[in-house]
């Protein structure tokens, strides 16, 4: 029997990481170890998981130095060599390891994501996510800022991500989008487009929260390996020399300002079409500069 890990970052979740943390064990597959990483959480995170016992849990608490440190550290704690991500407000589908593990194993894939439903912070579904399946499709949907992996969904070979240099820093709040793209020289990407993740939703997340860098980093790491062609660890003089180019562009300046506007005065509905709307903006700007 194929055994995996799991790793959980947290920082923070104490009104869902009881709920995050049932869906697992609760979930049709057990032979797991679940690795949790508490990125030195100031609520009540922490007390909340020691209350929960359960053998197959390893707990590591450090001080706070962010999610792409916490996802890096958390690889070394891994011992099995199939990894599945999960975050502290998401929770699953109760068979979604066993199906993920399945598609998993018998694909060509080194890393797998799948498509979700998008859950408010009472859990109840608001929306589908579908997920392009292919590995052509994924990258494609990458070059043209759409929907291309879910980061909580995926399972992965663990020496893929550490050959490739692991999470990059650099790339705060878009870490999970430079991975998929340099991880591509080593192997395909693949998505199940079903919805076995529950993707919550809400003003904490970090599209919200850090939406000026996420939107610098996707672009920056979009140029870099779209226009290079040599996928590698990006150095920090490209990543500074890229980031000051993209700072200083007005294609930036429109963008930022539009989604601030949005993400401030907008029904989610309206957000979600004016975002589509300015991601095609600024996909056919760049293709022209």
């Amino acid at each position: 029997m194929t055994k995996i890990s799991i790793l959980l970052p947290v920082y923070n979740d104490q009104d869902f990481i009881k709920r995050s943390i049932d869906s697992i064990l609760n979930n049709s597959f057990k032979d797991y170890e679940l690795i949790i990483i508490n990125d030195g959480s100031n609520d009540s995170t922490l007390e909340i998981l020691k209350t929960i016992n359960d053998p197959r849990i390893k707990l590591f608490s450090k001080e706070n130095s962010g999610l792409v440190d916490s996802l890096n550290y958390g690889l070394t704690k891994c011992n099995y060599d199939i990894v599945m991500r999960m975050d502290g407000d998401d929770e699953i589908k109760e068979d979604k390891i066993k199906t993920q593990l399945n598609y998993f194993k018998k694909g060509n894939s080194i890393l797998l994501g799948t498509g979700a439903e998008i859950i408010d912070n009472n859990s109840r579904v608001k929306k589908l996510i579908d997920v392009p399946e292919d590995n052509i499709n994924i990258l494609n949907n990458m070059k043209n800022l759409k929907t291309s992996i879910i980061h909580p969904s995926i399972m992965f070979y663990k020496d893929a991500i550490i050959k490739s240099g692991g999470y990059d820093s650099k790339f705060d709040v878009a870490e999970d989008f430079e991975l998929y793209f340099r991880i591509s020289k080593y192997g395909n990407l693949g998505n199940i487009n079903l919805p076995l993740l529950k993707l919550r939703k809400n003003d904490d997340n970090i599209s919200k929260t850090k939406s000026k860098t996420q939107t610098l980093n996707t672009l920056i790491a979009r140029e870099l390996y779209t226009r290079n062609g040599d996928i590698k660890f990006v150095d920090k003089k490209n990543y500074f020399e890229t980031r000051e180019r993209i700072e200083k562009s007005l294609i930036f300046s429109f963008l930022c300002s539009l989604n601030s506007k949005i993400n401030d005065h907008s029904k989610e509905s309206i957000n979600n079409l004016l975002m589509r709307l300015i991601r095609k903006i600024v996909i056919t700007l760049l293709k022209y500069r």
